[in-house]
This record gives C-alpha cells, structure tokens and sequence, in this order.
C-alpha cells in the first residue's frame, strides 16, 4: 500500500476474508464493488453499472478486517502536535452545571381579589415594587352590593327583636366580603354604612403584581395586585433528561450570582417539580434563597452546580479523546510510539470533562487527546481501501464493467 503525509500503512493480506469465508456467514448483504451505496438483502446486479453484487457478511465484513494501522514518526508527531493520556479508573463526581432563575417564593405570595364588583376610588398603593407593611390602607371600593350588604347588617343590628344568631349570620357575610372585625366594628359604632370600602395590607411585602388603576371598575375575578415576601426567595434550575437520577432532594448545591459578587454560595435541592418540559427536555428543581437584606432580586440568574454524589472507580478518559458521531464513538490508541489504530467505546457517564468508558478499552492504555482527528480520517480512507479490496476478493467470478 503506498506511503501517506502520516507514514506507511502495510496490513497483511492474509488477515481478510477468502470469498469462502463470506459465503459461509449465515446472514449476507450484497453490494456493488463499484458503487458501495447500493445494498441488497439477495444476489442481483447493480442498477447503476450492471456488475454482479458481492456477498458480504451482515454482521459487517468491515468488523471482519483488522482495524487500519497508522503509522507515523516521532517528527510528524511533533508537527501535528499530537498528545496522549493513559486510560485509569478513578472516582467521577456526578456533578451538573446549569443555570437557574431567581423567582419569588410562591408559598409567600398573597393574590387580592374584590369580593365584590366596584369601582376603584381611591388606590394608595399604585406603583409596583413599593413595599407595604401589614394593616397598611391599599385601596379604597365603592360597591352597591358592600353597601346593600352593610345595609342589611345594621338594619339586622338595630332590632331588638332579631337573634343574636341572625344577627351573627349577618357579620359573617361582610367578614365574607373582605371587611376584617375592625372595620365592622366602626360600622356598628357610626351606625352608618361606608360608601367606599377600604381595604388594607393582610401582610408585609412588596407589590410584585399590579393590574389596577384609580378609577377602574373590577370585578371578583380580576387580580388587584399581588404582594410578596421578598425575604424569601427561590431558585429554579433546569436539569438533562438524562441527569435526572443524579438528583435527589437535599442534595448539595453551589450557586453564583455573578450580577452581586457571590460565589459559590450553598444550599440544597428543596424541592423536584413532578414533571418535564417538553420543548426543552429539562426538568425543574427548586433552591431556597433566604433574602433578609434584600440584595437578591427576582429574575436575577444564577450559575449552579448540582453535586449527585460520586461513583465506584470507574474507567473513564480525558472527554477531547472523544471522537463522537452521530452512529459510535471512538478513540484513537496508540500501539506503540510511532503505531496507532481506532478503537470503538461505549461511554457512560460524562462530567466534569471525562468521559466513563464501559466497553472497547482497557486500563494502561494510551489514547491520542489531541491531533486524534487528523488520524481518524487517515483510518477510514485505509479502512475504505480494505473493505474495496475485500469485496473484490470475495467475488466467486470477476466481474468487468459492461
């Protein structure tokens, strides 16, 4: 075989398979020796240039072959700048690095609907963001079925005759309506109803949501305004589909905040929502963000990294000695220091830059981390010169081009 810009190649003819070898194989494919893109599953001629198709094991005559050698010096080594790394087992950290969105905590948020239609008089708290303090005036209603209800109430209050249980069922109907004991309290002192109803703060906490405007008429089904407790916070991270069994609650997390200065801040998995996104393929998990100064802002985003645990000693290589394609994946091993040859792995699990490797290597061996690609693409223009060859030999009669 002829020398190459990467040294000679010579594999020992001896080493493919005789025509018998190929039509003793239980399974055969037939393909063209002139046009190896067409393949059939029974003998017959190759549409294309009439000549007879070849049998070839199903199995893969190619798996029959040995493995293309490379061979090349110690200066081309040196000019392709070639590195290599030993394979080794060693213990692998299950460790997922993603990103994560800074939201309000959900369990601390507080939705305020009218219990009743009306018209906003007066709004006190218009601007989103501002912080309000519990018992603080929000808003101000005037409603014709708060009135009727109020009017109701007193009419029920004033009369001597009517039970204290009548009388009770009444109260509860505004407490129903969103007015607290306060506020009925100075209803029954003034004896008179209050045309504008007002509302106050039941919590502490920011207006994180604000769909109203002075003057606007609501009604029970539309949001007022939304308050959160911006001392408590959440972190949601999406994870792989395929890294989900590396995630457990309680597991330990590290988060950055680049926006704020804070690096590798801690926490833990709280929390693993139930279901995946089906665009993305991820799966959410929840951090607990404690916030007490207030610097973590919603929608801030964060860098975090997942720690699941580590693994027994495994085998696993360096993952830039990876060659993956979209049907195998392979290395490059070198033989000896100036013979190479491709080697087909099945990888495990891939972290922190290495690669788990369950089949196809062993340990002591050596693999080309740098400069592989170059000799993978060496490899398969012999590997296609060989199985040319073997084809050609298989051949029970030669066949000429008609």
């Amino acid at each position: 075989m002829a020398s190459n810009a990467y040294g000679s190649a010579a594999p020992n003819a001896q080493q493919n398979p005789t025509p018998k070898q190929v039509q003793g194989l239980e399974q055969v494919q037939y393909i063209c020796p002139m046009h190896s893109h067409i393949i059939k599953d029974h003998p017959g001629k190759c549409p294309i240039c009439g000549m007879d198709l070849v049998a070839k094991s199903i199995q893969g005559a190619e798996r029959d072959l040995p493995a293309a050698q490379i061979n090349i010096s110690g200066a081309i080594q040196q000019n392709l700048a070639l590195t290599t790394a030993l394979v080794n087992k060693s213990v692998l950290w299950r460790y997922i690095e993603t990103f994560g969105s800074v939201v309000y905590d959900e369990q601390g948020q507080r939705h305020l609907h009218p219990r009743a239609s009306g018209w906003i008089e007066n709004l006190a708290v218009n601007t989103l963001a501002q912080p309000v303090k519990k018992g603080q005036l929000l808003y101000e209603i005037y409603s014709p079925d708060l009135l009727l209800a109020q009017d109701e109430y007193l009419s029920l209050f004033r009369d001597k005759n009517i039970s204290d249980a009548l009388k009770l069922r009444g109260r509860t109907r505004l407490t129903l309506l969103g007015m607290d004991d306060d506020l009925i309290d100075r209803i029954e002192r003034g004896n008179q109803p209050l045309y504008r109803v007002p509302y106050y703060a039941p919590t502490d906490g920011i207006v994180a949501n604000l769909d109203i405007r002075q003057g606007m008429y609501v009604n029970p089904e539309d949001e007022i305004m939304m308050l959160a407790d911006p001392g408590k916070l959440w972190v949601i991270a999406d994870v792989f589909e395929h890294q989900i069994d590396w995630v457990k609650t309680g597991k330990w997390v590290e988060f950055d905040l680049p926006a704020l200065g804070i690096f590798a801040a801690e926490g833990e998995i709280e929390y693993i929502y139930p279901e995946l996104d089906a665009n993305t393929r991820t799966l959410k998990v929840r951090l607990s963000l404690k916030n007490p100064d207030g610097i973590f802002k919603p929608n801030m985003i964060a860098n975090v990294r997942i720690y699941g645990g580590a693994t027994q000693p495994v085998l696993n290589i360096p993952l830039q000695a990876l060659i993956q394609t979209e049907k195998q994946n392979r290395v490059v091993v070198q033989k000896d220091d100036a013979t190479f040859t491709i080697a087909e792995v099945t990888v495990g699990m891939i972290t922190q830059g290495r690669a788990e490797i369950t089949g196809g290597l062993k340990e002591g061996d050596r693999v080309v981390t740098s400069g592989q690609f170059l000799i993978d693409s060496e490899a398969n223009i012999q590997g296609s010169m060989l199985r040319l060859g073997n084809a050609s030999r298989a051949s029970e009669n030669p066949h000429q081009h008609h």
